[in-house]
């Protein structure tokens, strides 16, 4: 699988939902398969039909973050591993904050994490730019706990956390020279008024880094199967649905942010929605079993089984893409 996707990266051969694809035909009757099994565990309509809010994704959160440790990193990140090659590497989880740093002409003064979840980015980067001021917001408050007690442990108290929305940042007009958000703006239920809070914030000529996972086009340009997989996928992660990369730049654009990175890293995030898979797919392997487990959890909790077992294939099939954007204020 990642020598074919290493291939079709450099435009050797046809995209995957294009018939010609060698591969095509068995990732479709793949991906049919796996929602015939999904069937079989979750009432799949009641779900779709349920809205998702702020507080559903707070309880999302709330009722996850010790699976996270168990199933997805001890350390506490809650995003995808970036690794070279076919093996998942723990190390990896470092790879997109190293991404971040890369990018920076010289350490910037003030940087500004959005949801920053149990604090896995903040200590890094703090603890290694001790000159440079640090923050960050998230909406979830176990989150806010949890973070607080691990910058406090690796002492970093001067580190500030704030409860709260990053569609209405509690900061001045141009207080940070970056701004950065790992695999959580998709929650952004207003985009425009998202990113313009992010806009208001920078400085002119920061950055707003994201690595985050989006549609290469609409869900209406999608046939059933796939429309409905990614569908579930994000509803697995308690998202309404993915953003579609082009709107997203071109709202960005219209604010002053303007892209000056925009890469794809699919084969570098392959390794961990295979673990993923893996994981998630021991669950419902026999689907009365995984029935049954799935009661004993929070409705929310169980939600990310959906996720975990469709994303490495809507991914290879190229409905979802990871990325790496960085977006710079005008002047």
């Amino acid at each position: 699988m990642l020598s074919f996707l290493k291939a079709l990266n450099k435009g050797r051969m046809p995209s995957a939902t294009d018939p010609r694809h060698p591969l095509s035909q068995d990732l479709r009757l793949d991906l049919r398969r796996r929602l015939h099994k999904l069937q079989q565990v979750f009432a799949l309509q009641r779900l779709r039909s349920e809205p998702l809010a702020a507080t559903e994704v707070v309880e999302y959160y709330e009722n996850c973050h010790d699976a996270y440790r168990k199933y997805h990193s001890a350390a506490g990140a809650v995003h995808m591993a970036l690794n070279d090659g076919d093996r998942f590497d723990a190390d990896g989880f470092f790879g997109q904050l190293r991404r971040f740093e890369s990018s920076w002409p010289r350490p910037p003064a003030a940087v500004l994490e959005l949801a920053f979840g149990q604090g896995f980015n903040l200590e890094y980067l703090a603890r290694r730019h001790p000159r440079c001021h640090f923050e960050g917001i998230d909406l979830t408050p176990a989150h806010l706990t949890i973070a607080r007690r691990r910058l406090d442990a690796a002492g970093l108290q001067s580190v500030p956390l704030l409860l709260g929305d990053f569609h209405r940042l509690p900061h001045a007009d141009a207080s940070f020279d970056e701004v950065f958000c790992i695999e959580a703006f998709c929650y952004a239920t207003d985009l425009r008024l998202a990113l313009a809070e992010v806009a208001r914030v920078l400085r002119p000529g920061g950055c707003f880094t994201l690595f985050d996972a989006y549609l290469p086009r609409p869900p209406s340009a999608l046939d059933g199967d796939a429309a409905l997989a990614v569908e579930l996928v994000a509803k697995g992660m308690a998202i309404e649905g993915f953003q579609v990369l082009d709107p997203l730049l071109a709202i960005a654009a219209q604010l002053g942010l303007l892209p000056v990175n925009n890469q794809a890293l699919d084969l570098q995030v392959m390794p961990s929605l295979l673990r993923l898979e893996r994981i998630t797919g021991a669950v419902i392997r026999w689907p009365w079993l995984g029935r049954r487990a799935l009661a004993r959890r929070n409705r929310m909790r169980g939600r990310n089984v959906l996720a975990g077992y469709l994303m490495r294939n809507t991914l290879a099939q190229g409905l979802i893409t990871y990325r790496h954007l960085v977006l710079r204020k005008s002047h």
